[in-house]
């Protein structure tokens, strides 16, 4: 058996089963460049962006950051960078480089793309780098740069990057000049991306009905865009009814029917659960800020062979990503 898709949109009737989720999700706007991939991590936007430094020989400019997410790093957009005294000739470099212990940017490069004068707009706009192909694999709590380099001349045609100073807003690290002067004072306009995978896992010890542990399982990753299926298992030879419980943390309660509950529930859907198990399609909106996003369920089958007649699955729980 297996029931229609479940669909977020803005509209919900009251009794659909995930409008809990639906609610939480529809309400994070859509974020990321339009060719970025991956998952949106840092950004910093400043708006007016009161400042800007230049992009020369003598004055290559990093922008450090801390990592928020673990993946593979896709790549950063430079949010507010234009020509700079006209228009030049030169190529701009772009570089993802490691920093020392004290935050300070290194002359290790984990990543790099060469920028043509054309791709970069006259006038201030953002520019997406892809860095995908680098592979690199980044951590929570990791301080990367990112370095731009061009062989420009002081006072001739050049690039300028844009941003906030004094006062830069950004917490998570700080604007140097030739590699290791810091500026405290400024933050550079940027956002990164990072590839979360998308996982489920079971967590928890079920309890038993006339013949197993029912199963919740899931049939593929929960990969923005997609709708995989929920599968709920029976725990006897024959059909029941049965609940789906969701929620967004776990949970580990003693329940009347013994076991445990293993989330925090926020919404139910109940379930005609025949032997071969019944699917539960849940669409997961094309949207990056979705990514990370943890849903948990756990399902609980009224079967008069369980010990008190109820029989419950081990949890599940989705990590949204791609």
């Amino acid at each position: 058996m297996v029931y229609e898709p479940m669909r977020f949109s803005p509209i919900f009737a009251s009794s659909s089963p995930l409008r809990f989720v639906a609610q939480v999700l529809v309400a994070s706007a859509l974020t990321g460049a339009a060719l970025a991939q991956g998952c949106l991590d840092q950004s910093y936007l400043p708006n007016p962006q009161t400042n800007g430094l230049e992009i020369t020989a003598a004055q290559p400019v990093t922008q450090t950051f801390t990592v928020g997410r673990s993946g593979r790093f896709d790549g950063v957009e430079l949010s507010a960078i234009n020509h700079h005294r006209g228009v030049t000739t030169n190529s701009l470099q772009v570089d993802l480089v490691t920093t020392d212990a004290s935050g300070v940017p290194t002359t290790n490069v984990l990543a790099s793309a060469t920028l043509a004068p054309g791709s970069v707009p006259t006038s201030r706009g953002a520019v997406y780098v892809d860095l995908s192909a680098a592979n690199v694999q980044v951590t929570s709590g990791q301080v990367l740069g990112i370095a731009l380099t061009s062989p420009n001349q002081s006072g001739q045609a050049s690039y300028a990057w844009w941003g906030e100073a004094p006062g830069g807003g950004y917490a998570g690290g700080q604007v140097f000049i030739r590699q290791n002067v810091g500026l405290a004072v400024w933050d550079l306009s940027f956002r990164t991306w990072v590839s979360t995978p998308a996982t489920w896992i079971n967590y928890g010890t079920g309890l038993a009905g006339s013949i197993a542990v029912p199963a919740l399982t899931s049939v593929r990753d929960p990969v923005i865009g997609t709708t995989p299926l929920i599968i709920v298992g029976t725990s006897a030879p024959a059909s029941f009814w049965g609940v789906l419980a969701l929620g967004f943390q776990r949970d580990n309660t003693p329940t009347p029917f013994g076991g445990q509950a293993l989330v925090v529930p926020v919404s139910t859907l109940v379930l005609f659960v025949p032997p071969s198990a019944v699917s539960v399609p849940l669409a997961i909106p094309n949207d990056p800020s979705l990514c990370g996003l943890k849903i948990m369920g756990q399902s609980g089958i009224f079967d008069p062979g369980a010990p008190a007649g109820v029989a419950l699955s081990r949890g599940l729980e989705y990590t949204i990503g791609v």
